[in-house]
């Protein structure tokens, strides 16, 4: 508990421009749930098959994936704030759309806009946290954003759940509906649009106290950088099988009303928050590679359990603790992946890392909801174990021996910047 109390009480400390940012995502978390609990459920209520929303989920993603590089490289001189307003603006048109336009093409096309959305995102949220954090308190940044936007999932998810019911009520007469569903996603939509409003008190240095930044893209070793990446996007590949479809998991699972839906998927994003605080705590025991591994690990026979047991308890049980220790893992790696490069290119690794991590999340999810119509989730969750284990494994052999040294430099010229976890130990403080 006074672990816990010392968290809390270091967030004072953060700069401004990060404990805004916190407070945004904390908004934009709690939409997305609220949105994101029902959607899946509404598109299939439409009429629509599990291969179409399998399709539905690949789309923003692929685009995500295509435009994260260019976008970082044509945007990088514009400021962080602009990028931040721009793709909030983006992402709530594309949910309002989808909420209001049932028709097929019109879905592909919004979810499209989302996938645009998405780069803008990727080039802007962890260069903006590297940027107003110190070495010192970087891994608790990362940790700390992590822990609110899991926190306002289980929120959103709370939300969305009772919204649901009350609007099937008067609705439908209790039954749910698409009509009952759209009234969620609506809700969500107004939240999304509400986290814009704090994103105007950020305050950027003027323009031209900021040297132009430049990106030399011949400057990143592609094959460092790679391989830096691999471990990340094999288990986005994984996560593609699965997560999309969670909600439809539980619900045709065990037959779950949608507040009970709503209850039951709440837990994830809490135990996700749990996840983000144990983890600068497990760095400081183990190192970052060693926490991560320790966590990826712990959490594959869960893994297991929560497709195989067939049994609610048992399978809720499961899912809150693998969520709880694989995503515990997620801020940590951020903080080593940026340490690899030099804060000029932190936009640049940020788009390549979700380029590469978004295209085989997409192409997860698309194979996913193509074999739920012949195998149901089997061989989804067997494929999910496999690339676990084998991002666990590629991790250990290719970076454990490296833990708590000057980490190698994924960009040429000698740059050597020192690992997160031996910066963070040791308390050096040092504006980015």
């Amino acid at each position: 508990m006074n672990s816990l109390r010392q968290y809390f009480l270091r967030f004072r400390d953060f700069q401004k421009n990060a404990r805004l940012f916190i407070y945004i995502t904390f908004i934009l978390a709690v939409s997305q749930s609220v949105f994101g609990l029902v959607y899946n459920l509404y598109i299939l209520k439409l009429g629509y098959t599990r291969e179409f929303l399998g399709t539905l989920e690949s789309i923003p993603v692929f685009v995500t994936a295509a435009l994260a590089v260019p976008l970082a490289l044509l945007c990088v001189n514009l400021p962080l704030k602009k990028n931040l307003i721009i793709a909030l603006g983006i992402a709530s048109v594309s949910a309002l759309g989808l909420a209001i336009f049932p028709s097929k093409a019109m879905l592909i096309s919004f979810r499209f806009l989302s996938g645009f959305a998405g780069a803008f995102m990727a080039i802007t949220a962890w260069p903006l946290m590297a940027r107003y954090s110190t070495e010192k308190d970087r891994n608790l940044v990362f940790s700390f954003q992590f822990a609110f936007s899991m926190l306002a999932g289980f929120l959103g998810n709370l939300i969305g759940g009772s919204l649901t019911d009350w609007a099937a009520v008067l609705l439908s007469g209790g039954a749910e509906s698409a009509a009952a569903y759209r009234v969620t996603m609506l809700t969500g939509v107004a939240l999304m649009a509400a986290a814009i409003l704090p994103v105007f008190y950020i305050e950027e240095p003027p323009q031209k106290a900021r040297a132009p930044i430049k990106l030399d893209l011949g400057g990143v070793k592609p094959l460092a950088a790679f391989m830096v990446f691999l471990p990340q996007i094999m288990i986005g590949f994984g996560a593609g099988m699965i997560m999309p479809y969670l909600n439809i998991f539980f619900k045709t699972g065990f037959n779950l009303q949608i507040s009970s839906l709503g209850f039951y998927m709440s837990l994830m994003p809490l135990s996700m928050a749990a996840g983000g605080l144990i983890g600068p705590w497990l760095v400081k025991k183990k190192g970052q590679v060693g926490a991560m591994i320790t966590l990826q690990s712990l959490s594959i026979p869960f893994l297991a359990t929560m497709g195989f047991s067939g049994l609610i308890l048992p399978t809720v049980a499961a899912a809150f603790i693998r969520t709880m220790l694989m995503n515990a893992s997620s801020p940590i790696y951020s903080v080593f992946m940026l340490s690899r490069f030099k804060k000029e290119a932190h936009p640049l690794a940020s788009a390549m890392y979700t380029a590469c991590w978004s295209l085989l999340w997409a192409f997860g999810a698309k194979l996913s909801g193509t074999l739920q119509m012949d195998f149901g989730f089997t061989m989804s969750f067997l494929i999910t174990i496999i690339c676990y284990c084998a991002a666990t494994l590629v991790l250990s052999r290719c970076f454990l021996h490296e833990d708590g040294k000057n980490a190698p430099s994924c960009q040429k010229g000698g740059f050597s910047p020192a690992a997160g976890a031996a910066d963070y130990l040791a308390g050096k403080e040092e504006m980015e």
